[in-house]
């Protein structure tokens, strides 16, 4: 069976994945870390595409 999500473990990345309008399917407790949450988005190349270029701008987003 082929998996078509991906798990984010960082807000911010979560944030600018919303922000580029890709929905965030499921936020759900991390089983390693009661403090922190995953963010579970479906898995496309634009997806990836738009991860990537997170680098460029994180320093310009004030979030």
């Amino acid at each position: 069976m082929k998996n078509d999500t991906i798990v984010i473990t960082q807000e911010r990345m979560m944030g600018w994945l919303c922000f580029n309008r890709f929905h965030c399917i499921d936020i759900k407790e991390d089983l390693k870390d009661r403090n922190r949450k995953i963010y579970i988005f479906n898995d496309t190349p634009m997806l990836r595409k738009v991860m990537g270029s997170y680098n460029q701008y994180k320093d310009k987003i004030p979030f």
